[in-house]
Parts: structure tokens; C-alpha cells; sequence
């Protein structure tokens, strides 16, 4: 019996056949009214909102029809499609299940129920779904390219690579395997590799803007900032709430000090963040002026987005017994020439082997400098689990039988933060690496001071806080003041022979508009003056000699430090600034020690975050607590005061040398002992 609607439904097919969705909607709605219970504009005007973007309407409407017709293959597989895109995997997984038994032994339908099993991180259903795929259809391309997805994701990139190569030779067309073959070369270390994969999808797509801020990410890690800048831009335009891009995106610009970009973007990214949305990674955030509560939120938001959902080890203390000792692992990816190798080169050679026996966990790929090699062999052992997925490496950790797991590195790159969600010890620490809260709550600890975490600020942490007495921060000794020799001349640095040199070796993305405006009317009102920088990329470079320029500043007066072939000539040579000027969302930290190291006065601005606070908590161990201001203004004034007042400069360098030798911040041997009574009692305490 024809319908008394029958003339609308056919407008309605004809509208949706031509993709005139907004019409095909509106005479769905019509007819819906009259029969809410039509199948055919159920389907339609579900497909028709789907194809717009607005995933949850149509599986309303979806579902609705899959109840009229629950053996309807092609319905369900639509209705499966759309709850996956409206990440609503478990769902969808129901759905994909019924279709299957509808329909058993179609590799496509069990390539996408693979897909949506591995959106809930149950991968070994996830792996069983493509296995059966591959065994009916070895030829379907997007079944071994959602199977290299999986295995990317659980931390296997070789294995990925070989299955993305697979895919790849029964599809070179697909944009999505090159992009994801990129990541997998990206895990790698294997930047260039990433580049030439990502730039192959986005020869086929140019659109693809995940692809695009991929891309960035590639450009980032070689260097090539200008590149990765305009591959985040692009991205951004086309995927504007992409998971982290706006981070990626501020970041960039801060990078390059093209400030006129970064601004607007820093109160749009912590908006975001507030909604508790994956907008801005939380390395990216400590450069911004977001309170701590907002950092605490990206770090959850970036824990629950980026971590699957496992079901921890329950681990517990061991008491001591006689003769053996505290098994105490760090775990970190810059075990080599870096800020953290530097840093626990010393730490690690002064623990009392008698208590302790000291384990190397190595995250990233060997790069066989000096440091590292010199590291392998102050650890009692080292293992590598470069390479290894976290379910492999968490079996092998478990076998070492660790007491408490240290990790260096936080929000950084490289982390294998989805290890310590798993318990690889019934200890677990986060220290170092990271000025600020993991958002965790598999980390029993955060280390830090009475003066980075004062206690009321312990409410925006999800660690308890484990206090050191002094600074938290371990100050790199290990090259003497009678190792760096004789004082370099200043026309070996490229300064002028005569005159006031502020100094600031942070990285170009801690300097905000506010604190270079600041450096820049020193420079008007100190005669002679430079301002001595380390030297950031080309575009940074510029960007900042035509800030200078629009301060009434001659660009000459910015003084970009040359690389250096050692640390002990970098050490050397700080000796010729007369003040290091600190940056204030994000100070220095190991700039500051090494600074403060080489008889340097360092200026801070104690902040309202851990991270800007860390050059404070070593003036305060230093016992120079007179070098901590409490406000951009009373900084200016400070700063001034001591380029002016050459006598009071001298005296305060003479106070800082004395103190050097009995202050508690280059104590290193009383450092490692403090660690050590933290361990103890957080063992204790735990126990």
C-alpha cells in the first residue's frame, strides 16, 4: 500500500542522491513527523547527518531504525560506522558483532571491528580480528594497514613498518598507510624517513591535515623549524581541533619568538584546556602563564587520551633482609648528552652501593656519545627497552625485581609513561625531567622542595610530594673551577671588549614579549650594554633582533653565543657575563645551575608553578635569596640596580663564590644522601 507521503520520500531520495543534504534533512523531518517510524528516512536522514559530521544524531536516528530491522546488514554496518566516528567504540563493537554473525567471514567487516576493538585498547581481540581478516583476504590492503596501526600503538614500530610495507605494495595510493608508516619511522628516531612518508600521503591528499601536523612533528625533530611551522599552519587550518595541534602550533611560534602569532593563541589554548580538552601537550603549557590547576588538567587530559586503560600490577614492599640491597632503577631517554644525562652523571656515581644497587633503564635508541657510554658504566646494570612494546617491558622489569622505579623523563618526549601504568614496582616516582604534575595517579611520588611545591600548592598535584631539605635540583659538579681554565677574552665570543653583558642561555620558546621588553629598556638605560643569548634558529634569531629594532634597540646589541665543543668551554665562557637574566614562566634550570656553577649571579621571578620556581629553590639552597624578585617590576628595578651599582654586583659575586663551597645546592655528596633518606622513608612509608 503506497504511503499518502510517497511523493515526499521520493524529493527526499532525489535530494540525497545529489548530495543536497540540508534538503534531504528537512523533508526527512517532515515525513518523520507524520510517521516516526518510516525505515527507509530513518537510514536516509541517519546517513545524511552522518555525512555532515553530526556523528551522535545519526546513530540516534540509526539505532532507531537498526531496532525496526535488526537483521538489516547494511544498516547495522552503517550504524557500527557511525558509533565508531562518534567514538563510541564500545558500541559500536556491539554492532560489529551482531553483523558479524549476520554475515560471518567478511574480511571487512571484521577489519573494521578490529578497528574499534583497538579504539579500546583490547588488542589481542583487536590482533585476532585482522589475523582472521588476513587469513580469508590476504590481499586486503586496510586490513594490514589497521593491523600496522595496532601494533604502532602498542609499541612495536619495526613490527608496524613491515606491515604498513605489506599494505603498501597492495595499495601505494592510500594516504592513511603513509601517514601512519611515518609515525612508525617517527617512534624510530628515523626523522627523515617519517618526512619523505608523511610528505608521500600528503601527495595524494593534500588536504590530510593530520597528515600535515605529522609532518610538523618531523620537521620539529630535524630541525627545521620554519618547515615545522608551516606544516602546523596548514594543519590548523584544516583540523583545527586536532588532538594537541594548537599546542603544537604555539609552540612552534614561541620557538621562532614570533610573538605577534603566539599571543592570541595562548588564552585560546588555555580556554581550551580548561574545558579539559586535548588541546595543548603539558610540556608545551609551562611556557604560557596557565595556573596550576590548568596544568594539573592537561595532564590529565593527556593521561587519559594518550594511555590505554590497564589494569595495574598490585606490587608489594619488601621488607629488608640482611644483604640485600634497594633495587632502584631511573628510567629516562636522555641517558647521553643532554640537560638529565648531565645532571645524573654524578647522582649515580655517589650512590652508596653498600644500600643500593642502581639500575639504568634505557628509553631511547643508543647514541653512543661520550656521556652515555660514561653512564652505561656507572649504572650496575642497564637495560634497553628501545624497541620493545610496554607489555613485553613491563615483563621484563617485573624479572629485575625493582624496588622503586624513577621516572626522568614526565611529560617529555619519549616517555614511556604506559609502563608506569602498568606498576613495574611497588614504588613508583616521578622526578626530574618534569617541572610539574603528571596527572597520574600511578605515581606515588613527585620529588621537589619546601620552595618549588610549597604545601599549598600540593592540591594540584595527583603525586604526594616527597620533600628533598634544600633544592630539589641536582646541580652538576663535576667540572672544577680550576678545570675551565683561564677566562676566555670576550672577542673570542663575540662580545665587545668593554661594557655591561646581561646574559640569558634559556631556550628561545621561555622568552615572552613581557621579560624581553624588560631586557630591552636595560639595554636603553645601561651604556654600553648587550644582551649575550644562546643562539636560537635563523627565523628565531631574526625575530628577535626585529623586536630589539621596534624597542628602539640596535640589533647589534643582541649577542647570539656560538657553539661550543665541550661543556667544560661552555662552563668557560659563562665566566664573561656580568648577569643572567631568568625568564619567568619558565625559568632556567639547568642554565641557572650552570650559571650559578660559574660564579654567575642569576635574577629570577619566583612564580606560581613548579616550573617557575626552580631557579629560586637554588637560590634559596645557594643561600642568594636576595636574586629572588616577586614581580616583573620589582625584576626590572633589581636588574637595573646591580648594572648600575658596580660595587654592590661585586659584592654579591663574592657572596655567591663563598657560598659556593658551603651552600647546600652544590653538596652533591649530602645531595645524594638526602635522595637516598627520601627513598628510604617513601619505602617506609609505603610499606
Amino acid at each position: 500500500m503506497a504511503q499518502p507521503y510517497a511523493p515526499l520520500l521520493q524529493q527526499m531520495l532525489l535530494e540525497f542522491q545529489n548530495q543536497r543534504l540540508e534538503s534531504t534533512e528537512r523533508i526527512a523531518q517532515s515525513i518523520l513527523r507524520i510517521n516516526p517510524k518510516d525505515l527507509v528516512v530513518l537510514q536516509v536522514f541517519g546517513l545524511a547527518l552522518a555525512m555532515q559530521g553530526r556523528l551522535l544524531e545519526a546513530v540516534s536516528l540509526l539505532t532507531r531504525a537498526a531496532a525496526l530491522d535488526a537483521k538489516n546488514p547494511e544498516l547495522l554496518s552503517n550504524l557500527a560506522k557511525a558509533q565508531h566516528g562518534a567514538n563510541l567504540f564500545s558500541d559500536a563493537v556491539q554492532t560489529f558483532e551482531k553483523l558479524n554473525r549476520l554475515v560471518p567471514n567478511n574480511a571487512h567487516i571484521l577489519t573494521d571491528m578490529g578497528t574499534s576493538y583497538g579504539k579500546l585498547r583490547q588488542y589481542e581481540k583487536a590482533g585476532a580480528c585482522y589475523d582472521k581478516a588476513l587469513s580469508l583476504a590476504p590481499n586486503y590492503f586496510l586490513a594490514w594497514s589497521n593491523r600496522g596501526n595496532l601494533l604502532l600503538e602498542q609499541g612495536l614500530p619495526e613490527q608496524a613498518i613491515a606491515s604498513y610495507e605489506t599494505a603498501l605494495q597492495h595499495n601505494s595510493e592510500y594516504a592513511e598507510t603513509w601517514m601512519n608508516y611515518g609515525n612508525a619511522f617517527f617512534e624510530l628516531g628515523r626523522f627523515d624517513d617519517a618526512r619523505q612518508a608523511h610528505e608521500r600521503a600528503l601527495s595524494i591528499n593534500p588536504v590530510y591535515g593530520e597528515a600535515w601536523s605529522n609532518h610538523g612533528n618531523a620537521m620539529q625533530e630535524l630541525k627545521r623549524s620554519d618547515d615545522a611551522l608551516l606544516s602546523y599552519q596548514r594543519a590548523y587550518e584544516l583540523i583545527p581541533t586536532h588532538p594537541f595541534l594548537i599546542g603544537q602550533l604555539l609552540n612552534a611560534y614561541s620557538s621562532n619568538c614570533d610573538w605577534k602569532q603566539s599571543e592570541p593563541l595562548i588564552p585560546l589554548a588555555i580556554e581550551v584546556v580548561g574545558q579539559s580538552k586535548a588541546a595543548v601537550p603539558p610540556f608545551v603549557l609551562l611556557q604560557t602563564p596557565a595556573s596550576l590547576a590548568m596544568q594539573q588538567r592537561a595532564a590529565q587530559t593527556f593521561i587519559q587520551e594518550r594511555l590505554p586503560v590497564v589494569s595495574p600490577n598490585k606490587l608489594s614492599i619488601k621488607h629488608p633482609t640482611e644483604g640485600r640491597k634497594i633495587r632502584i632503577a631511573y628510567f629516562s631517554t636522555d641517558f647521553k648528552e643532554h640537560p638529565v644525562g648531565i645532571l645524573m652523571e654524578n647522582l649515580i656515581r655517589l650512590h652508596d652501593r653498600s644500600r643500593f644497587e642502581v639500575l639504568g633503564i634505557f628509553l631511547a635508541k643508543r647514541t653512543d656519545d661520550a656521556l652515555e657510554a660514561r653512564l652505561a658504566k656507572t649504572f650496575d646494570h642497564t637495560i634497553d627497552i628501545f624497541g620493545i612494546n610496554d607489555q613485553q617491558a613491563q615483563k621484563l622489569l617485573l624479572e629485575q625485581d625493582i624496588d622503586i622505579a624513577i621516572d626522568l623523563n614526565g611529560h617529555t618526549a619519549g616517555a614511556r609513561t604506559g609502563l608506569f601504568a602498568r606498576k613495574i614496582a611497588p614504588l613508583q616516582m616521578n622526578y626530574l625531567g618534569y617541572a610539574g604534575t603528571s596527572g597520574a595517579d600511578f605515581y606515588d611520588y613527585l620529588i621537589a622542595d619546601q620552595v618549588t611545591i610549597p604545601p599549598e600548592h600540593q592540591i594540584h598535584y595527583t603525586e604526594k610530594v616527597a620533600y628533598l631539605p634544600h633544592s630539589f635540583f641536582p646541580a652538576d659538579t663535576l667540572i672544577s673551577h680550576e678545570q675551565m681554565g683561564a677566562l676566555p677574552t670576550r672577542l673570542s665570543q663575540d662580545l665587545p671588549e668593554e661594557g655591561f653583558v646581561f646574559a640569558s642561555f634559556n631556550n628561545a620558546y621561555k622568552i615572552t614579549p613581557a621579560i624581553f621588553s624588560v631586557w630591552m629598556d636595560l639595554l636603553k638605560q645601561v651604556p654600553n650594554s648587550v644582551l649575550w643569548l644562546s643562539k636560537p634558529s635563523d627565523s628565531a634569531a631574526l625575530h628577535l633582533r626585529t623586536q630589539a629594532l621596534s624597542h628602539g634597540i640596535d640589533p647589534e646589541h643582541i649577542i647570539f653565543a656560538k657553539r661550543v665543543p665541550a661543556r667544560v668551554d661552555h662552563l668557560s665562557r659563562l665566566r664573561l657575563a656580568d648577569l643572567f637574566l631568568d625568564t619567568m614562566y619558565f625559568n632556567a634550570h639547568t642554565t641557572a645551575a650552570d650559571a650559578l656553577w660559574a660564579g654567575v649571579p642569576v635574577l629570577t621571578i619566583q612564580g606560581d608553578t613548579f616550573a617557575s620556581r626552580v631557579a629560586a629553590s637554588q637560590l634559596t639552597a645557594l643561600r642568594m635569596s636576595d636574586l629572588i624578585t616577586h614581580s616583573i617590576e620589582e625584576y626590572a628595578a633589581k636588574a637595573l640596580e646591580l648594572a648600575s651599582d658596580h660595587a654592590k654586583l661585586k659584592s654579591i659575586r663574592y657572596q655567591q663564590e663563598m657560598n659556593r663551597t658551603t651552600a647546600p645546592l652544590f653538596d652533591t655528596k649530602q645531595y645524594v644522601i638526602d635522595l637516598e633518606s627520601l627513598y628510604i622513608n617513601s619505602l617506609q612509608e609505603k610499606s
